[in-house]
Order: C-alpha cells, then sequence, then structure tokens
C-alpha cells in the first residue's frame, strides 16, 4: 500500500500539469461566456423578455456562471493537490537519505532514524479531504447548473408570471438558495488542501532538524583515524 501511494506521489507534476491545464481552460471558457453576454444585453430589454433564442442564451450565460468558479477551483486545487505531493516526496527522500548515510556509518557512531512523524499522515489526511471537498462542490455545481439552464430557458416574462408553487419557480428558488451554501465548499477544500501544505512543511522541517542533530554526534563518534608515522 506504501509503495503505491509514494508511486502515486512521484506523479506530482503530471498532477500540477492538469490542474494548470484546468484553469487555463477556465479562463477561455470565461472569456466566450463574457462575450455571450455582451451580445445578450446588446438587445432591447423586450427583446430579452419575451425572445426564446435569447432566453436560450440567457440560460448559458447563467448555468456556466454557477459551475465554472468551481471548475477553477477544481483546477488550483489539483496544483495545491501536486505540491503537497511534491512536499512528500522531499519528506520521503530526506528519509531514505538519512537511512543511506547512517548505513554507511560505523556500528559505534549510528543512531536510530526517529519513526516518520504525525505531520506527514495528515499531510495525506488533508489533500484528500481537500479534493474531496473541491470535487463534491464540482458536481453539485453541475447539478445546480443544470436546474439554472432549465429555468432560464423560458423567457423572462414566462419566469416573472408563473405561479406560486410551480415547478419554474421552485427551480428558480433552488438555484439562489445554492448560491449561498455551496461557496462555502471552495474556501473550505482550499483551506484543507493548505493544511497539507502546512503539515508537508512540517515533515520536512521535523527531517531536517534530525539531520542537523544528528550529524554532529556522529561525527563525534566516529573512531580516530591513525596518524601516519614518520617512517611510513
Amino acid at each position: 500500500m506504501e509503495k503505491m501511494v509514494q508511486s502515486m506521489m512521484k506523479r506530482f507534476p503530471m498532477i500540477i500539469g492538469i490542474g494548470f491545464m484546468l484553469v487555463v481552460l477556465s479562463v477561455i471558457i470565461g472569456a466566450v461566456n463574457a462575450s455571450n453576454a455582451a451580445e445578450y444585453y446588446a438587445f432591447e430589454k423586450a427583446s430579452r423578455e419575451t425572445n426564446l433564442e435569447l432566453a436560450e442564451t440567457l440560460a448559458g450565460i447563467e448555468s456556466t456562471g454557477i459551475w465554472l468558479p468551481y471548475f477553477k477551483f477544481l483546477g488550483l486545487s489539483m496544483i495545491l493537490a501536486g505540491i503537497t505531493m511534491a512536499l512528500g516526496v522531499i519528506a520521503t527522500r530526506l528519509q531514505k537519505l538519512g537511512m543511506e548515510v547512517m548505513s554507511i556509518v560505523p556500528p559505534g557512531a549510528r543512531m536510530n532514524i526517529p519513526p516518520r512523524p504525525r505531520s506527514a499522515m495528515w499531510m495525506r489526511i488533508w489533500m484528500i479531504l481537500g479534493m474531496m471537498v473541491i470535487l463534491i462542490g464540482f458536481v453539485v455545481s453541475l447539478s445546480i447548473a443544470g436546474t439554472a439552464f432549465t429555468v432560464y430557458s423560458n423567457p423572462v416574462v414566462a419566469i416573472d408570471s408563473a405561479s406560486s408553487g410551480s415547478a419554474l419557480l421552485n427551480g428558480l428558488s433552488a438555484v439562489h438558495s445554492a448560491e449561498g451554501w455551496l461557496e462555502g465548499f471552495k474556501f473550505v477544500g482550499v483551506a484543507f488542501l493548505f493544511m497539507g501544505i502546512v503539515n508537508g512543511l512540517a515533515t520536512i522541517l521535523v527531517a531536517l532538524k534530525f539531520q542537523k542533530q544528528a550529524l554532529p554526534q556522529v561525527v563525534d563518534k566516529l573512531p580516530a583515524v591513525p596518524s601516519a608515522t614518520a617512517g611510513d
């Protein structure tokens, strides 16, 4: 299991690259959506409220505005997860380097390598939790965006004239209410990922602190090298 995890952690360049591509793609989609919005609001109000084709354009604008921010955060979260994985790789290499150094030191001067700190475990837990929260937020945003597309595909006059308790107004209510509670997914997920990065840095600091303390002690315990005599 540990070998599989370490193998996955070593793929952090690919994870960061995919995250960067998602961020770039979200910028392109946002630019297209902004262009559609500019064309839509260039029409007079009467046409926007009654024209079915313009209603479908508005549906695309509104629905994209719901899921696109979470798509951006998905890309950002992959970049942060990749950074966390890179820190994990560095921490593992430092531990292995310490073991290699101790293996060539004479037995009397060796020091025991301390076990992996708990921060290494929490680094992975926070990273996984952060990615899960971001993914759940993205999936929920797609569902809400689908509801928004259905609602806004109707002309504005149809939405305004809908009776209380109708499916149209219920859908509109669900869309606007979701805008409040759905926002937390982005920031909670990113906060978890930052906690993973903090624990990754803490793990590296523990390894560096041990090496700083251990090396002088190992040097002091090394057997003295016999000096060459004049006759030699």
